[in-house]
């Protein structure tokens, strides 16, 4: 009789504890997001999911926020001691995880464990034909006089020539730290030292908008991307660690802008596409795209500048693809899908997107920068993305006029001579008009 006491209080799946950790786990679902899984098969027996599959809704993230906050203000740590600011961790701490825990998913998602080989600089030759594609797209763009460009981005190419050129040459150092020492007024590169001060508690501090938006995100994100969504370590920005991701607001922006792509469009991912993303940055976005769709070209059209970043970001990620350049092109009129299809990635200055040959391209991209450009250079590009577009085009823009920076027309002035079956038309989380539209076959609907 003593042991079936015994059996039931300690040992048995309906134990006294066990109904206590049943209502502990009911109360504490009510901070769950509707992205995290609660149920059990036996009735009154829930228990704690391991943290990795839980996302938290607004209730949530409020006690997460004040848990670390008070965390940091007392003892300068995260409530979870496995969240820290990863200022570039060794590849071989990365590799040295061999099992799994609560904190994280396993086998490890994360983008920069499939990065095992992008610890190496790439040879000097590389760097020389950076150096002479560089001068050549100089003259392209210097001879395109109908392209205008804005004050401020006059300001930032400016300030890319002073951080990484050097007597004609590339400042290889700076190259390197792109993303971490680049003192330049340009949002892609300050996005990578957010979290870069002289207090720590107040880097943990910054660094819990990023958990916050994380978990907010995760409402809106499949959940297979956000499990991967990790910054790279090229550029040796400074970055949040949680659950083995390294999270930046622009990777976080990333995933959703790619999983936003993979659920609204029909695109293969086993066939090979032809994306473009016109003023792509260093290629954070191309990089996640890249991964999903592993058989396609992807293509960035970026001022001079931002081409070297983009063509070294990628090289270091990639260290087996085949990039192509504007040199590559320059004997070239028009390029036509074959001949794009023999690169994994492309990286052209603005004007050689009127190389690119009409309707062949699947998915064109534009995400924030449109509304950066005067209103003449967002006309060109308008029109040539009608041009070469086959099928899909996402947009996330402001949607008015700002004059106070830019001075410029918004995404409700864009004047679209085709048609475009609307996909997805919403109110982002970064104050943007989002839109995805598919060509109309029929240019009379």
């Amino acid at each position: 009789m003593f042991s079936k006491i015994k059996y039931f209080l300690f040992d048995s799946y309906h134990r006294p504890t066990q109904k206590f950790l049943h209502i502990f786990v009911f109360f504490r679902s009510f901070f769950f997001n509707k992205k995290t899984n609660i149920f059990s098969e036996r009735m009154f027996l829930l228990k704690n999911p391991p943290n990795s599959t839980i996302y938290y809704n607004f209730f949530g993230r409020i006690f997460i926020l004040i848990s670390n906050f008070v965390a940091i203000i007392l003892f300068n740590k995260f409530f979870n001691k496995k969240t820290f600011i990863d200022n570039g961790i060794k590849r071989e701490n990365i590799s040295s995880i061999l099992e799994g825990n609560d904190e994280s998913s396993w086998p490890i998602q994360s983008l920069i464990f499939l990065e095992e080989s992008n610890t190496e600089m790439p040879d000097r030759e590389f760097f020389q034909y950076l150096e002479k594609n560089y001068v050549y797209t100089l003259r392209l763009v210097s001879a395109k006089t109908d392209l205008e460009e804005q004050e401020w981005w006059k300001t930032c190419r400016e300030e890319y020539k002073e951080n990484f050129w050097n007597n004609d040459t590339l400042n290889l150092s700076a190259l390197e730290n792109f993303r971490a020492k680049t003192k330049t007024s340009s949002a892609i590169l300050n996005d990578g030292s957010y979290l870069k001060t002289n207090t720590k508690r107040l880097d943990k501090i910054k660094a819990l908008s990023l958990i916050n938006l994380y978990h907010k995100i995760s409402e809106y994100t499949e959940l297979e991307i956000l499990r991967q969504a990790s910054d790279s370590f090229v550029g040796k920005n400074i970055c949040l660690n949680y659950r083995n991701q390294r999270l930046s607001h622009a990777v976080l922006r990333h995933s959703y802008f790619c999983s936003q792509i993979l659920k609204f469009t029909q695109l293969d991912q086993d066939k090979h596409n032809i994306i473009v993303d016109i003023g792509g940055g260093y290629g954070g976005l191309i990089r996640l795209l890249k991964y999903y769709f592993k058989k396609s070209t992807l293509i960035i059209f970026e001022i001079p500048e931002a081409t070297i970043l983009a063509a070294y970001f990628l090289k270091r990620n990639f260290p087996e693809a085949k990039i192509g350049q504007a040199l590559d092109f320059k004997d070239i009129n028009r390029l036509d899908s074959e001949q794009i299809k023999k690169f994994d990635f492309i990286i052209l200055p603005q004007p050689n997107i009127e190389k690119i040959s009409d309707d062949i391209v699947d998915l064109c991209i534009n995400t924030i920068s449109m509304g950066e450009m005067t209103n003449n250079t967002q006309n060109y590009y308008l029109e040539n993305i009608e041009r070469i577009t086959k099928d899909y085009f996402y947009s996330v823009n402001r949607p008015k006029k700002r004059s106070e920076k830019y001075n410029a027309q918004g995404f409700y002035s864009l004047n679209f001579k085709k048609k475009w079956i609307t996909k997805i038309y919403n109110y982002t989380h970064t104050y943007h008009i989002e839109f995805l539209g598919k060509k109309s076959r029929n240019a009379k609907i």
